[in-house]
């Protein structure tokens, strides 16, 4: 299994519309809103780095009044 952390940015007053369909997701292990650059963080799970690669292009990547996201893999154990 491969986790990663993707932190996003939304669209202003979209964060809580973008959390909750984030929620939805069944790669979601935990979001959270938070302060600084980004407005979620959000750790996911899956099989490999091409199935999260899949899940950022085709599930996240689509929800309306997500702006922007930087994706980070975890390389520990």
């Amino acid at each position: 299994m491969v986790k990663a952390y993707i932190l996003i940015k939304t669209e202003s007053g979209k964060g809580d519309s973008v959390l909750k369909d984030l929620l939805k997701l069944s790669a979601t292990e935990k979001a959270h809103k938070v302060f600084g650059p980004f407005d979620i963080v959000l750790e996911v799970t899956a099989r490999d780095v091409e199935a999260v690669v899949d899940i950022l292009l085709t599930r996240i990547r689509t929800i309306d009044g997500l702006a922007d996201t930087q994706t980070l893999l975890v390389i520990d154990a």
